[in-house]
């Protein structure tokens, strides 16, 4: 059994979890401030992560105090030292692994009006990502920038009826430069209706709406239909969770299980049902040509009548299952994944966290351990 209580890691698990839930409500941005002060409370972020015995492929992240990138970890057998500078014939990853973080490691009196964002870099250090309030990542673009939305409330304190016509909300579309510089700021709240950003690339944002998904141009700002709710057949704004990119969809729900549909934007026609036994985490992702989806997830191990987190690869093609590892190690008990990105079109990184097995039942959730496991498909 695990040392770790059960009402413990799943308050981590909890705590851990970054996706904000679908609304366009007061509700919604409440939702928010909710849950990141829940996640103050847990330190889900808070302090140096905790340097432990690694098996083979995970990486401890080490997150310093300012916007450069912090001290290197220390060199295992399994992930050698980065050089001092990149050699002719390095090139970085096809998509960044960021993960939203918690301000709560800043020590008591700071005063920042900015939440961070880290950024796991190809050589294992952490660079920190300043970012407005209340700002939801979209995506990190390969030239730097991040793209979000923020969530504000316009008349705080003052009682109105909340709900999809509330007044004196707004949403708005935000692209931050590689430099922290904002570089866009558009109201994308539609009174009435929801809106989520369910990616970005260098073009354009991805959004879901109540009629479907649409193209929202960076620069000028048109929108676009990519795939209308009516053609798929269901309402892709209620999706839990969501990764699109031209030609491509893949989503889920939180219903019965783990279970990816895997769609054409061209038409909406379903081409593939992944299912894995557990229950789908954080970090669902596509890889850069399309041809795999990264699914995390976490089951019980029935042998070690324990939770583990994994990671499944399909081919969005065929369906067919590429691999399925257990993500960490066995001295860790799962907490959640906070990213997932591909370095290349079979090489997929997963930003975790967990707790010791042998911490004790009164060990608390400082404890918490942050790690990366890289993961190649044959």
């Amino acid at each position: 059994m695990d040392a770790v209580p059960d009402d413990l890691a799943e308050a981590v698990h909890r705590a851990a979890r970054t996706t904000p839930p679908h609304g366009s409500d007061l509700a919604a941005v409440r939702r928010r401030a909710r849950a990141g002060r829940r996640r103050r409370s847990a330190a889900t972020a808070g302090g140096l992560a905790l340097f432990v015995a690694l098996a083979a492929g995970a990486v401890p992240l080490l997150a310093g105090n300012a916007p450069a990138p912090t001290s290197r970890p220390a060199a295992t057998s399994a992930v050698p030292a980065a050089p001092s500078s990149p050699s002719p014939t390095w090139t970085p990853p096809a998509q960044r692994l960021v993960m939203t973080v918690d301000p709560a490691r800043h020590g008591p009196g700071e005063d920042l009006p900015f939440l961070p964002v880290e950024e796991v870099l190809a050589d294992g250090s952490v660079r920190r990502h300043p970012v407005p309030e209340n700002f939801s990542l979209g995506a990190a673009l390969p030239d730097g920038r991040l793209v979000g939305l923020v969530y504000t409330d316009l008349l705080p304190g003052s009682p109105r009826a909340d709900g999809p016509d509330v007044e004196g909300l707004s949403i708005k579309l935000v692209v931050l430069g590689a430099d922290g510089a904002l570089e866009r700021s558009r109201e994308v709240r539609i009174k009435g209706q929801g809106v989520e950003l369910i990616g970005a690339d260098q073009r354009v944002a991805y959004l879901a709406r109540d009629t479907g998904i649409v193209t929202h141009d960076l620069a000028t700002g048109r929108e676009r239909m990519l795939l209308r709710s009516s053609t798929a057949g269901v309402d892709l704004l209620t999706a839990s969770r969501t990764d699109v990119r031209p030609d491509l969809l893949v989503e889920q729900r939180d219903d019965d299980g783990c279970r990816t549909d895997v769609r054409r934007t061209a038409d909406g026609v379903r081409i593939a049902r992944l299912t894995v036994g557990g229950v789908c985490e954080n970090g669902l992702r596509l890889a850069p040509d399309g041809a795999l989806v990264a699914v995390p997830y976490r089951r019980l191990d029935q042998s070690r009548d324990r939770r583990e987190q994994r990671l499944a690869v399909f081919d969005t093609a065929t369906g067919a299952l590429r691999t399925d590892q257990a993500i960490g190690n066995p001295a860790m008990t799962p907490g959640a994944v906070h990213g997932v990105a591909w370095s290349d079109d079979l090489t997929v990184r997963v930003a975790w966290t967990g707790l010791p097995v042998n911490a004790g039942r009164d060990v608390g959730v400082d404890a918490l351990v942050r790690e990366v496991t890289t993961v190649r498909v044959q």
